[in-house]
């Protein structure tokens, strides 16, 4: 009845505990108070066949504490393993006869490491393999331990050994077949415990993972900033799958960036990154470098590597279709393992005898190489393909956002270009009334001159002339209107031509001063010249329109005053210049009006032009002829009332004189 009691309170914590460790542990204990032996212990295999004492219970110290400690796979060898899946339970009752009782008394079972092969064993019946004596290495290393009987029940998981149930006593004693076929039992509670544990831990994880992938995508795809949200996403992909660095290379950038790194880096170019992904010919899927110091195809990079901890990397094509959009990439550094072996471990293999004492030896491997586990391989593989649609998108946003750039570009070229036709169909609209007038002014007095002339409606020579004069003048403005409209159409036709020459300047500056001496008398303005430069290399008539041009508007809006031209030598810029000026005390001109006064048909206000006359050409034709002289020009004026400044400077292509 205790026998039952025991295994049903063993069953109902088992299944009452999703913790494999407590599970293990209450197993053990509970075990042992059953068979009443000195210790009980659960023994777990690793891949290479070490194994490790995961749970244990013992009784008042009466055998030696093994928990934690590792066992070398040599302690129980691979054929040794074979048989313990194909025998399930083994008992060595009393040590000392070398007696082993299955669920059949009279079998005896072998424990000789070396006398059968792994394929011998499963290829031998059971029943023959049970008749093999014990093998004296084995009973001398059960008498180290202290050991003089054992009960072994293999625990398997999907068939093959994850590891063994040990019951060890310091004297002999026998197992019933009743203690065999419920620690059988119990045992089987055990695996579907194990397997239940692995299977609760592969949920918890894929469920971790893909609530993981699901904000992680969520935030990809809802964010407009590409490349800020995918560096925060390396971070977090980084620490998830406790690598100690990552980088994702971008082969279509964002902005700038070429790759975004986080934690642990190496200090590679953008080329050199993507020659070492090619050189380790990554197809469709994820790439494992297990250790970057054995891949031959890396030998290269290595030098940049020695300055690192890196020794790992699990890298992921981020592929759309067949062209490679990047890589995401994360490492792993080296890592010092240490572990507490059960005395210390000759791996000699010529060694006969088991090692003669089994006290805690510390061994510490340097320098191992970290594994990737199929997990993490599906994590990145799966999070790659949510970064390759975050640049897609990305790409499509940026092309769209273009798009609808250049397409407000155009329409805002568009409304400039109608403001521009709309306002230049005004000007000249303007120009056309201002000019028919001004047309009509010289013509009208022109005919009426010659009317009185024709008539000889004039008294004496002195008026004759005086009439012949007046007409003269009107018809020279005439000239000067219509040689100004056809100036500006050459200009804009781009059929003005200009012809340069070595002039001397001064006769031209006293032509000026003679053209507009008359102007000066009579009223309180006075007309000022100064000029440091003898010749000049220009276009002696373009240079002259320009002189007159300008002259003409200072005096046009100066009441009074000074209008003064000055010619200077220009020689601490850059290139020597000659640099005219132009300037008056007259009406002045608003700051936010100056730049376009250099416009076709355009005056500062249009009263000005009803006030003052003109075609709005002089400082268009002027600007025209300067920049095809090889000049510029500008002009400055602090204000209404406060005057006006009219500067261009033209090249020196000849030594200046004095």
């Amino acid at each position: 009845m205790s026998h039952l009691t025991t295994l049903n309170r063993i069953v109902s914590r088992i299944r009452q505990s999703l913790n494999l460790q407590t599970v293990l542990d209450s197993t053990t204990t509970e075990v042992r108070r059953l068979l009443k032996t000195d210790r009980v212990k659960i023994y777990k295999f690793d891949e290479q066949g070490n194994g490790q004492v995961v749970a244990e219970s013992i009784n008042r110290d009466r055998l030696p504490s093994l928990k934690g400690l590792y066992f070398p796979a040599g302690d129980i060898p691979p054929q040794a393993r074979e048989l313990f899946v194909k025998a399930k339970v083994r008992s060595i009752v009393n040590l000392e006869e070398q007696k082993i009782r299955l669920l059949e008394p009279s079998h005896f079972l072998s424990t000789s490491a070396e006398e059968l092969t792994v394929e011998q064993v499963r290829k031998e019946p059971l029943k023959k393999l049970l008749q093999r004596p014990v093998d004296p290495c084995h009973v001398e290393y059960l008498n180290l331990m202290g050991v003089k009987s054992t009960l072994v029940v293999p625990i398997l998981k999907d068939k093959k050994l994850w590891g063994l149930l040990i019951a060890h006593h310091g004297k002999s004693k026998r197992f019933s077949q009743l203690d065999l076929q419920i620690i059988q039992m119990i045992t089987e509670q055990l695996e579907l415990a194990i397997s239940q544990a692995n299977l609760m831990e592969d949920v918890e994880a894929n469920a971790r993972r893909e609530k993981l992938i699901s904000d992680i995508s969520f935030r990809i795809y809802l964010s407009v900033e590409t490349e800020k949200i995918l560096q925060k996403v390396l971070r977090e992909v980084v620490r998830e799958i406790q690598a100690s660095g990552g980088i994702v290379l971008l082969t279509q950038t964002l902005k700038d960036k070429e790759f975004l790194i986080t934690g642990s880096q190496v200090q590679l170019s953008f080329q050199q990154w993507l020659e070492l992904f090619k050189s380790a010919e990554i197809t469709n899927r994820s790439k494992v470098i297990t250790d970057i110091y054995q891949e031959q195809k890396l030998n290269k990079f290595i030098s940049a590597f020695t300055n690192t901890h890196i020794r790992s990397i699990l890298v992921v094509p981020l592929r759309y279709s067949q062209e490679v959009l990047g890589y995401l990439a994360v490492f792993r550094d080296e890592i010092n393992v240490e572990r507490v072996w059960a005395g210390y471990n000759d791996p000699d293999k010529r060694q006969q005898r088991p090692r003669q004492s089994f006290e805690q030896w510390k061994e510490m491997k340097t320098a191992q190489v970290p594994e990737w586990s199929e997990g993490d391989q599906k994590l990145l593989e799966s999070l790659g393909n949510h970064f390759t649609m975050a640049i897609l998108q990305h790409t499509l946003y940026q092309r769209e956002k273009q798009q609808r750039f250049l397409v407000e570009e155009h329409n805002r070229k568009l409304q400039v270009a109608r403001t521009v036709a709309e306002t230049a169909s005004r000007l000249k609209s303007e120009f056309l009334s201002t000019t028919n007038h001004e047309l009509r002014t010289p013509i009208a007095s022109t005919l009426n001159y010659l009317t009185l002339l024709r008539e000889r409606l004039y008294d004496n020579e002195e008026e004759l002339e005086e009439y012949i004069e007046a007409a003269y003048t009107s018809a020279e403005n005439l000239v000067n209107i219509i040689n100004n409209v056809l100036d500006i159409s050459k200009i804009e036709a781009g059929r003005m031509q200009v012809d340069l020459k070595f002039i001397k300047l001064q006769p031209l500056l006293d032509k000026q001063r003679s053209l507009f001496k008359a102007q000066t008398i009579g009223c309180n303005l006075n007309f000022v010249m100064k000029s440091e430069v003898d010749a000049i290399w220009a276009d002696e008539n373009k240079l002259q329109q320009i002189l007159i041009n300008l002259i003409s508007n200072a005096f046009k809006f100066t009441r009074e005053g000074e209008i003064k031209l000055e010619v200077l030598r220009c020689i601490t810029s850059e290139k020597p210049e000659i640099q005219f000026s132009v300037s008056d005390t007259g009406i002045g001109i608003e700051p936010n009006k100056q730049n376009i006064l250099f416009e076709a048909f355009v005056q500062a206000d249009g009263s000005i032009r009803r006030r003052y006359g003109g075609t709005g050409l002089g400082l268009t034709i002027c600007k025209n002829f300067v920049e095809l002289m090889g000049g510029k020009i500008w002009l400055e004026s602090p204000g209404l009332n406060q005057g006006t400044t009219v500067t261009f400077t033209l090249p020196v292509n000849e030594p200046l004189t004095s």
